[in-house]
């Protein structure tokens, strides 16, 4: 999860650099007193405290993309997790006009991810310790509350978001995505199977039955995986016909936290008894 959070936030940051002087500079469409008089009381941002300066600016971008590329190795992990969080928070709360929901998942599980011991796999850091031989071969089990804090918050978010669009007349008689699919801000290209209305209200009833098991029948665990699936296939569909940045790579990298670890380790054993059987026993040679 370490590793796909850290690309999509690389992915993140050179959206952000592109317009990095028009949207956060110091002339940029936001100043920052206004971002100041308009933002969260409580909110946090490096900008504050600092010179209002492009100089200002460049910098924390280029400290951010440090972190991002160093979390993403895995070295230096906690630390480098934790400048990432307040650089991006940094850039959210100097510009918060122009953020969305993906914004909020970046900033939500990567302050989470910072609880966790994600540094002890597929990193430098194990790399390190193993060199210096103060690393077991297999990382040690420890106690997973705050995966389990991943694990409820990512369930909540999809909870929320059933029940938000239950409230409204639009999901509930099956028109939602209909309407979702004419706004041509977000439509990648015109679908003509979508002016289908029965295959409108199929889809858009089996988006909220997806929405509802990946909050809750995802903890069943003969279920799991057929959650996973579907989860999977409803943010790839909409990643397909819609463009809504980073949001559905980034719930997608999420749902790595539900995947059981022992799971994993059979799906690897049976995978290499499969290509040990097909070693032992070739198929016959065709003329």
């Amino acid at each position: 999860m370490r590793i796909g959070l850290g690309l999509i936030l690389l992915f993140n940051w050179l959206m952000i650099y592109t317009d990095l002087e028009v949207l956060f500079g110091p002339d940029g469409i936001v100043s920052l007193q206004t971002a100041q008089q308009y933002g969260n009381p409580l909110r946090f941002s490096l900008f504050d405290y600092m010179p209002n300066s492009y100089k200002v600016t460049a910098t924390i971008a280029f400290v951010h993309l440090l972190a991002v590329l160093a979390l993403t190795f895995g070295a230096w992990t906690r630390m480098s997790i934790l400048i990432a969080f307040v650089t991006l928070t940094s850039f959210h709360h100097r510009n918060g006009f122009i953020m969305n929901s993906a914004d909020s998942v970046l900033r939500v599980f990567l302050f989470l991810l910072l609880f966790t011991p994600s540094g002890d796999a597929f990193s430098i850091d194990r790399w390190r310790l193993r060199l210096k031989g103060k690393a077991p071969e297999v990382p040690a089990e420890k106690a997973p509350w705050a995966l389990r804090m991943i694990q409820i918050q990512f369930c909540i978010i999809y909870i929320a978001t059933v029940l938000f669009k239950i409230k409204g007349d639009r999901w509930v008689d099956g028109t939602a995505v209909y309407i979702a699919t004419r706004l041509d801000d977000f439509v990648r290209f015109e679908l003509p199977i979508l002016n289908n209305m029965v295959l409108i209200k199929y889809i858009t009833w089996s988006t909220l039955l997806v929405e509802f098991a990946l909050g809750t029948l995802v903890w069943v665990k003969e279920l799991r995986y057929w959650v996973l699936l579907a989860g999977v296939g409803l943010h790839l569909g909409i990643e397909f016909t819609m463009s809504i940045p980073v949001f559905e790579w980034a719930m997608i990298v999420v749902m790595i936290s539900m995947v059981d670890s022992r799971d994993i380790d059979r799906w690897i054993q049976k995978l290499q008894e499969y290509r040990r059987s097909r070693t032992k026993h070739p198929e016959p040679a065709t003329t």
